[in-house]
């Protein structure tokens, strides 16, 4: 739990950075891009991590029965499974930020709610970069593993 909330508040403090940065060179590429493309590419991220954590899966299924030993991997797979939870909280938390987003009476009453609200969607975004590459990182393992 206390890695989920350290990424939470890095993925945060990125996005806050980004929306820095967008200000002082006056653009909102990012924020005009995410709007319009983040659900999708969170869906579509997904899909892929889905599909590869099923081939780390098995992968670690023939390791067992080559080798044995099974109750190893036991927190390998509830990682996977908080991963993918992770994944679908990060879609409809962005659903939530961006209708949210667009909502003219929460900017009228909350001081600087454009820049908080534009941070957590960008933070968002980078919290489903740092899923990616865990699971990225977790097929590595696995084929470095099965080489030794």
């Amino acid at each position: 739990m206390r890695h989920i909330f350290s990424t939470i508040f890095f993925s945060i403090g990125i996005g806050f950075l980004c929306q820095l940065s967008q200000e002082w060179v006056g653009s909102c590429y990012l924020n005009e891009f995410l709007k319009n493309n983040l659900i999708n590419l969170l869906v579509a991220l997904l899909a892929i991590n889905t599909a590869t954590l099923g081939i780390v899966l098995t992968k670690i299924r023939d390791l067992v029965d080559k080798h044995g030993n099974g109750a190893a991997f036991k927190t390998t797979r509830a990682h996977m499974l908080l991963s993918i939870k992770e994944q679908v909280v990060l879609i409809i938390s962005a659903i939530i930020f961006i209708t949210l987003s667009e909502s003219y009476k929460l900017m009228n009453i909350v001081e600087n709610f454009d820049l908080l609200i534009k941070s957590l969607i960008v933070g968002i975004f980078v919290y489903a970069m740092k899923l990616l590459y865990d699971v990225a990182t977790s097929v590595l393992i696995i084929i470095d593993f099965e080489n030794d």
